[in-house]
């Protein structure tokens, strides 16, 4: 069926138009993650915000701009579905929300928000290293965080891709208290370098509609955010001659309400629906169709209970997934000998629970800030058969102290856990990645974390932040190979991850600017590497501006990989340029175009074994007008 004449592109039309009404003249300031603003860490680089003057990136999801943040890399195969790492932590041991809302999805490549159009995120930032504290499970190695707040009353912006036929509309509005935005996406498949057939199409539309009403001292935020996707294609190094798998339809539901006191309380409800599939053809072999569907629900009180010289923050988090389903069916096009029985049973249905108590305390003691978290977490975990509970403690300690003018000094230590997800218990049955067989005695993984950074900076022209981090993780979860076909987990007793990363900004001018970066890092247990550690980068980009044209040129060194996971091959080294230049032709209008891999480099973007070569040299086009 043609994707326009479906009836949810009318929905949302309709919604969209009923969005545009006026609303009350009062503006209200949104404020829609309150817990942003308790980043336990008081180092200058465990915090950074993606620069929206890097317009080279190919900006298919928010992995692709998420990588130009120092300590952050992707992981996993590619493509739309394409997942990120945080110094080394990945798939669950990263929360990421949207506007405040956590997204778990249960894919075991991790927890992406590629169901949401870019160009509906305007800020977006990533806190690096344990943040139990804060947020509990599933942010042991950091959190990204993701918002739709809207810039400009109104905008719309066009945009085009040659080599995949890729079209970007989005079209934001808002009037007063009432912000609406649309978005369409649409891409086929396109080709790495050497010519290999990349499995990348997709279509979406996404819909934003929020509206802010203020009475006395309370201001109530409600927003709805829904999506819808379909035919989007899944990378693998196996297609198209041995493997073909798309996800047929997606669809996604953010719903909140929030009020805000002046007196310096939030309390908010969320729910996230979501129902997708994925379709596997293994050549010769099987079809698989899965099908997945969940709903969270969830809500959070967050109060500050004093200020200066004491700052103190108390919050209550409930979280809860209902309905959680995944059922694969799938027919078998050869019989296959090493098949067993316990991989027919491939469905499962489970539901979590998660209450928690926490708190943050600040302390200016002469010149140094001193922060200190604490937050205890109990969960539950059912499925057909069994119930188990669990609970955690977590605590974090840092300590800011200026040295002298222009000079500090970064002093953390945090614990964090991660309990395991609900497929990595209980699902067995078949993936776009193959047989996957859970194993429901798995431990909650926890950690240690320190760090101890400097931060440096003249009056005017040079700005240095350096950072070195070093975790202990227990119980660490591996997905690892039982066989030649089936992919299970287990606990590994230990591991470690280390690593080192610097920033430089160089403000020669009002005009131009350079950004240096570096990050290195380690990941072992007692007798093998982790998978998904980042390789060694070095970048460099320059930003310039000149009266109505702006410059951004790119580059990116990759060291040779060496050492790797079981579950991981070797990469040689391979250097990244990019280029975009954009021209203000008045005040209001912008054109812009952008050069992805300008010197066609062939590349891979993570480290996994199945992962296919990225795209070939991309140009892209975009004009935005803004009234």
């Amino acid at each position: 069926m043609n994707f326009f004449s479906s009836g949810k592109y009318l929905y949302f039309l309709h919604l969209f138009y009923a969005s545009i009404v006026n609303a009350d003249d009062v503006e209200v300031v949104e404020v829609l993650a309150p817990k942003q603003s308790l980043t336990m860490s008081s180092n200058k680089i465990s915090k950074s915000y993606f620069d929206e003057r890097y317009t080279f990136s190919l900006n298919r999801t928010m992995a692709d701009q998420l990588q130009t943040i120092t300590g952050v890399s992707l992981t996993g195969q590619g493509g739309q579905f394409q997942s990120y790492a945080i110094r080394g932590f990945s798939r669950a041991r990263i929360r990421t929300e949207i506007d405040g809302i956590p997204i778990i999805t249960d894919r075991r490549a991790g927890n992406s928000a590629s169901f949401i159009a870019t160009g509906l995120l305007s800020i977006a930032s990533v806190t690096k290293g344990p943040n139990s504290a804060l947020y509990g499970s599933q942010a042991m190695g950091g959190v990204v965080s993701l918002t739709t707040e809207l810039d400009h009353e109104t905008s719309l912006k066009l945009g085009g891709q040659l080599n995949n036929d890729k079209v970007d509309l989005t079209l934001k509005h808002r009037k007063d208290n009432l912000s609406s935005a649309f978005s369409y996406q649409h891409a086929n498949n396109n080709s790495a370098e050497n010519g290999d057939k990349l499995n990348n199409q997709f279509e979406r539309i996404s819909g934003l509609i929020r509206y802010n009403f203020k009475h006395n001292d309370l201001t109530t935020i409600v927003s709805w955010l829904p999506s819808y996707g379909r035919g989007i294609g899944k990378s693998n190094i196996k297609f198209p001659e041995l493997e073909r798998s798309q996800y047929p339809q997606e669809t996604h539901s953010l719903a909140q309400i929030q009020i805000n006191s002046d007196n310096a309380w939030q309390a908010k409800l969320f729910h996230h629906y979501q129902n997708w599939d994925s379709e596997t053809l293994r050549v010769s072999q099987y079809h698989s169709l899965t099908a997945y569907q969940s709903q969270t629900l969830g809500g959070q009180w967050l109060a500050k209970l004093s200020s200066s010289p004491l700052d103190s923050f108390l919050g209550i988090d409930w979280l809860s997934r209902k309905g959680v389903r995944i059922n694969s069916e799938y027919k078998l096009l050869e019989q296959q000998s090493n098949l067993s029985s316990e991989l027919m049973n491939n469905y499962m249905h489970g539901e979590e629970d998660n209450i928690a108590i926490f708190s943050k305390n600040g302390w200016q003691v002469n010149k140094a800030r001193i922060d200190l978290g604490l937050r205890y977490d109990w969960i539950k975990h059912d499925n057909d058969k069994e119930s188990k509970t669990d609970n955690n403690l977590s605590a974090s300690l840092s300590l800011n102290y200026p040295i002298r003018t222009g000079l500090d000094l970064d002093l953390e230590i945090a614990n964090g856990f991660r309990y395991p997800s609900l497929s990595e218990q209980f699902f067995t049955g078949i993936t776009p990645r193959g047989y996957i067989q859970g194993n429901k005695e798995l431990k909650a993984e926890s950690s240690l974390g320190t760090q101890i950074g400097i931060s440096w900076q003249d009056q005017e022209h040079l700005r240095l932040h350096g950072t070195f981090y070093h975790y202990e993780v227990d119980n660490y979860i591996e997905r690892y190979q039982v066989d030649d076909e089936v992919l299970s987990y287990r606990n590994l007793d230990s591991a470690q991850i280390e690593g080192f990363e610097a920033e430089l900004r160089w403000y020669i001018n009002e005009r131009i600017e350079h950004h240096f970066s570096y990050q290195q890092q380690k990941g072992q247990d007692k007798q093998q590497n982790l998978a998904d550690i980042h390789p060694r980068r070095i970048s460099w980009v320059v930003l310039g501006t000149f009266d109505d044209i702006t410059i951004a040129h790119s580059l990116n060194y990759y060291f040779v990989v060496n050492h790797v996971a079981a579950s991981e091959s070797k990469r040689d080294s391979f250097l990244m340029w990019d280029f975009s230049i954009g021209y203000e032709y008045t005040d209001q209008n912008t054109i812009s175009l952008a050069l992805k891999n300008v010197s066609n480099e062939s590349y891979y973007a993570s480290l996994d074994e199945s992962a296919s070569l990225q795209p070939e040299r991309s140009i892209r086009l975009s004009v935005s007008w803004e009234f």
